[in-house]
C-alpha cells in the first residue's frame, strides 16, 4: 500500500533510455543511446524496426479520455487497471512517412507510469506512430514523439537538412547544453510554522490544468534539505501548485503545506513557470494534520455473490494536486479492500471492473450488475459500504 497521496496504474517498464529527455523518468523504453550523436538517435527513430512507423508534424486540436482495451500494439505499451488511454485529435501541419493527412486520431496512455506520451493541446508535436486499425494511430515515449521545439535534429533529418553542430554532440552533451532552455527551475525553503526547518519533505510543483487528463509533476529529487531548502529543476511551461509533505506513519499523521503557507487547495497561489526562468526565493509554511484508514465493501441489494477478482475500488480527491489522495485498489491477500494515511476531505469512492486484457470482455456475472458510484466525507477510520444495483 501506497504511503503517500498516490496515483497507482500498471506500470509497464522495458530497458533502456527514451529520445525525450523528460519521459525516462516513469516509463523506461528499449533503445540505448550511449555513445551516439543526436543524428545518430534521429536516424534510430527511422529505420530497421521502426522503418514502417507513421511519421508527421501535427497541432493538437482536442484531448478526451477513454477506457476499455485498443488493441496491440498500444496494449504492450499502455496499461492501466481500467484501461484509461488519451485520445487525441491531431490535425495533420507535414506529413513524412505513411497515411497522414487532414485530422488524425492519436491513442496513448494516461502518462503515468504506463508510457503514455503527454500532449497539450494547442501545441505543435513530431509523431512517430504506428497503426491500430484504419482509423486510430497509437503513439508512446518510447517511438520518438516530441514537441516541435525539441525536435530539431529528427526534424533536419526528416527534411533533409544538414545536421547542426549540436546535432553531432552525444546524447548527454546535447541535453545539457539545450535542455535548460526547455524549463524552468523552482527553488526556495520550507519552514514548519514554529519556524523551525522542514526537513526530508517531499516537494511537489503540479500543474494547473483545466483538461481531465494527469497534470504534470516535478519534484526535488533529494527531498528538502536539512535548512528546508529545496530546488526544482526541468519544469515544463506552465502554472503550479507548490507543495510540501512529509508522513508520519507512526503517529497518523502527516505534515502538509501549499504555497505561500496555506493549508487549503483553494488558497494556494500557483506560480508561472517560463522557459529559462529560474525562480529562487520561493519560501512557504507547513503544518500537521491527522490522516486515516478506510476500509471498503462491495455488497449486492440480495447478496448475490460477485467475482471480487475481477472488481476494484477507487478512491478520488477532487483536488488534483501533490497533496491530493487518489488510489485504485485491488483486493488484499484476506480478500479485503482498504486504503490507509488518507487526508480528510471529500472524495469519489467507485467500483470497477478489470476486463480479461487480452479479450476485453467483462465475466457474466459482472454484467449484471451497475457499478456503485457513491461521494464520501473523511475524517476518521471508517468503513465504506459499495453497493451494486441490477443492470436491468
Amino acid at each position: 500500500m501506497a504511503k503517500r497521496s498516490v496515483v497507482l496504474f500498471f506500470v509497464g517498464i522495458v530497458v533502456g533510455l527514451s529520445f525525450t529527455p523528460e519521459t525516462a523518468i516513469a516509463c523506461i523504453c528499449g533503445r540505448g543511446n550511449a555513445g551516439k550523436t543526436m543524428r545518430d538517435v534521429a536516424l534510430s527513430y527511422s529505420e530497421g524496426s521502426n522503418s514502417n512507423k507513421i511519421i508527421f508534424e501535427g497541432l493538437v486540436e482536442t484531448q478526451d479520455v477513454e477506457t476499455g482495451p485498443i488493441g496491440a500494439p498500444a496494449n504492450v505499451w499502455s496499461i492501466t487497471l481500467r484501461g484509461a488511454h488519451r485520445s487525441v485529435s491531431i490535425r495533420v501541419l507535414r506529413a513524412y512517412r505513411g497515411q497522414a493527412a487532414g485530422t488524425v486520431i492519436v491513442l496513448t496512455g494516461m502518462g503515468l507510469g504506463d508510457c503514455g506520451f503527454d500532449f497539450e493541446t494547442g501545441k505543435q508535436y513530431l509523431v512517430y506512430a504506428d497503426g491500430i486499425d484504419a482509423v486510430n494511430l497509437f503513439t508512446s515515449i518510447c517511438n520518438g514523439t516530441s514537441p516541435v521545439e525539441q525536435a530539431g535534429p529528427a526534424l533536419r533529418l526528416l527534411r533533409g537538412e544538414k545536421p547542426t553542430p549540436e546535432d553531432l554532440l552525444d546524447v548527454k552533451d546535447y541535453y545539457e547544453k539545450v535542455r535548460p532552455g526547455w524549463y524552468g527551475t523552482a527553488c526556495g525553503k520550507v519552514t514548519k510554522t514554529d519556524g523551525t526547518p522542514f526537513d526530508k519533505g517531499s516537494i511537489d510543483m503540479t500543474e494547473v490544468r483545466d483538461e481531465p487528463l494527469p497534470p504534470m509533476v516535478a519534484s526535488d529529487p533529494n527531498l528538502s534539505k536539512t535548512d528546508g531548502s529545496f530546488c526544482i529543476r526541468y519544469i515544463r511551461p506552465g502554472k503550479y501548485l507548490l507543495t510540501a509533505q512529509k508522513s508520519e506513519y507512526e503517529d497518523s499523521d502527516r505534515w502538509m503545506g501549499y504555497y505561500p503557507g496555506v493549508a487549503k487547495h483553494s488558497e494556494a497561489v500557483p506560480i508561472e513557470i517560463r522557459a529559462g526562468d529560474n525562480l529562487s526565493d520561493l519560501h512557504f509554511s507547513v503544518r500537521k494534520e491527522r490522516v486515516y484508514n478506510v476500509s471498503f465493501r462491495i455488497a449486492t441489494p440480495d447478496g448475490s455473490p460477485v467475482p471480487l477478482e475481477r472488481l476494484g475500488v477507487s478512491i478520488d480527491s477532487q483536488e488534483r494536486d501533490a497533496l491530493a489522495y487518489h488510489l485504485m485498489q485491488n483486493r488484499n491477500e484476506n480478500g479485503r479492500y482498504g486504503a490507509g494515511y488518507i487526508p480528510p476531505g471529500h472524495y469519489l469512492v467507485q467500483t470497477y471492473i478489470q476486463p480479461d486484457f487480452e479479450t476485453g470482455r467483462v465475466p457474466a456475472e459482472l454484467s449484471r450488475w451497475h457499478m456503485a458510484k457513491q461521494e464520501a466525507d473523511i475524517a476518521s477510520d471508517s468503513e465504506i459500504v459499495l453497493k451494486l444495483s441490477p443492470a436491468h
